[in-house]
């Protein structure tokens, strides 16, 4: 086979995968770009993740819960210590 047939057949292989590899780095950078533009409402300046508002209710609404059976389990003992106490006078 001829070299300069060789060299003419992958020349377009060769302009295209230049091309694609182009694009792809300019795909890249935009998603880049991105990325960085949002980086400041991810994380503080101090490098301190911070809350979004879905994660901030949630959390919020667990300690809520956590909270309100904690008070139920004082109750409870409350009401077992009481028991206890009133077991021992007998």
């Amino acid at each position: 086979m001829d070299l300069s047939k060789l060299t003419s057949m992958m020349f377009p292989v060769i302009v295209s995968a230049i091309a694609w590899m182009l694009s792809s780095l300019s795909g890249m950078q935009a998603d880049l770009i991105d990325i960085k533009s949002k980086m400041p409402a991810l994380i503080t300046a101090q490098g301190v993740p911070t809350d979004s508002p879905i994660s901030a209710e949630a959390r919020a609404k667990l300690k809520e819960e956590i909270r309100s059976q904690m008070g139920e389990l004082n109750v409870r003992i409350r009401i077992l210590e009481e028991h206890e106490k009133s077991k021992g006078f007998k």
